[in-house]
């Protein structure tokens, strides 16, 4: 089988962000299938080129996966014009760029952004081969809910695009529940859609005794020692949520025992630094991102993982990749916000709920934590790290990743 992946953000190992997209590649070539992936030469969360000194398409060969880095508008913050553009631009390097590829027989396209299946559904109609689409986020409803377009007449050119790209795809990937839910609620046949969530990759995560060392490295290196570390380890974008993070720090402020760490980049980082220094948060600190290889090792400094939410119903059907190492790393999770995420981390018994954008309970759930003893602790932190290794181990959703494929192609062909 061979497969071109179309994915704006496509992060490999070496890489700051979700590996999801280039596990489920690498595993395709390791099962003897061929995977080129077409992705933007821009990393969006700091709008830098990726490859130092290139402008044009670049051309890597990582663990098997032929990786086309193709030319995108680097300038993308500040405006939703310029963030179009970075989508226009990726959008017709990639057309140019399929037709230097051999021929594949399934073309998989990734949203967000929503103009990647758009992509997808022209480039498998020119090449004459089904196309698949992983829907990450429902569109126009996330755009909306996080205020980044107001405009009615774009509002409902997503909202056509998205049933369009619904419509013509030869299935339908989901990341959620609620996201499956949301696309069946628009009148798309249920048996279209498959859900393969966020996972783990068993792979990364050390055993125990390897945590345990790393841990003390680590909390050395940075300057934690003994202090009750809260982490949060991903975007710092405006769905993230994290001035909840930052009011629970305020509210902590004169308690010696909690340090909070944030490790990661964004458009939200910025002003939540500039607001870290203004209020004087002196047990608030933020390091740069790492790559995707070396995170378990700062996650195991950690004591426990801040998880917060945005209110609202649209909030309530994310899972995002953070969780799955959160909890892969043996540490309690305080979520800030019910739905599939709270539900997932108590099936586990792996952590605490509270409201979305409750900063208070967030505290609290923080100095109960803190207070209980650390062999509770690292029981439920233990009991997180068993659930995500048994049900969302990467490796076998991978296999139902290729099972789409695969069946996608004999629908085409039967």
């Amino acid at each position: 089988m061979k497969i071109l992946y179309l994915c704006q953000v496509f992060e490999t190992g070496n890489d700051t962000g979700s590996e999801r997209h280039f596990y489920f590649c690498k595993y395709a070539v390791g099962k003897g299938h061929y995977a080129a992936a077409i992705t933007s030469n821009v990393d969006y969360k700091n709008a830098q080129v990726k490859i130092a000194g290139s402008t044009g398409t670049v051309v890597q060969a990582i663990d098997g996966v032929e990786i086309h880095y193709v030319y995108s508008y680097a300038n993308i913050r500040g405006s939703f014009v310029r963030r179009f553009y970075y989508y226009l631009t990726y959008f017709f390097s990639s057309i140019i760029e399929a037709f230097k590829i051999n021929k594949p027989d399934v073309v998989y396209a990734v949203s967000t952004p929503l103009t990647v299946g758009l992509l997808g559904y022209i480039i498998s109609r020119l090449r004459g081969v089904p196309f698949v689409f992983e829907v990450t986020d429902l569109w126009p409803e996330a755009a909306v809910e996080c205020g980044v377009v107001k405009n009615k007449a774009l509002i409902k050119l997503a909202h056509w695009l998205a049933m369009f790209c619904y419509r013509k795809s030869a299935h339908i990937v989901g990341l959620g529940r609620s996201m499956c839910d949301g696309i069946i609620a628009k009148g798309i046949d249920a048996c279209k859609i498959s859900l393969i969530t966020n996972g783990v990759d068993l792979s990364l995560f050390r055993d125990a005794a390897e945590n345990h060392s790393c841990r003390l490295g680590i909390r050395e290196k940075y300057g934690f020692r003994d202090r009750f570390v809260i982490m949060y380890m991903g975007a710092h974008g405006a769905y993230n949520s994290l001035d909840t993070i930052i009011d629970a720090a305020l509210w902590l402020k004169n308690d010696p025992r909690f340090l909070f760490v944030f490790v990661g980049d964004g458009d939200e980082k910025p002003k939540l630094q500039r607001r870290v220094s203004v209020q004087n948060l002196t047990n608030v600190i933020f390091l740069p991102p790492m790559p995707r290889v070396t995170s378990p090792a700062m996650l195991s400094a950690a004591d426990a993982f801040a998880l917060p939410n945005k209110k609202g119903d649209f909030f309530t059907g994310n899972l995002p990749n953070k969780l799955f190492d959160f909890l892969a790393s043996a540490r309690p999770v305080v979520v800030a916000g019910f739905g599939e995420t709270s539900e997932l981390v108590m099936a586990a018994g792996a952590g605490m709920c509270g409201e979305a954008e409750d900063s208070h309970a967030m505290a609290s759930l923080l100095i109960t934590l803190a207070e209980m003893p650390v062999e509770v602790r690292m029981t439920m932190g233990k009991k997180g790290r068993d659930y995500v290794f048994t049900h969302y181990d990467r490796s076998i959703l991978s296999e139902r990743f290729l099972n789409i494929l695969s069946d996608a192609i004999g629908q085409k062909y039967s």
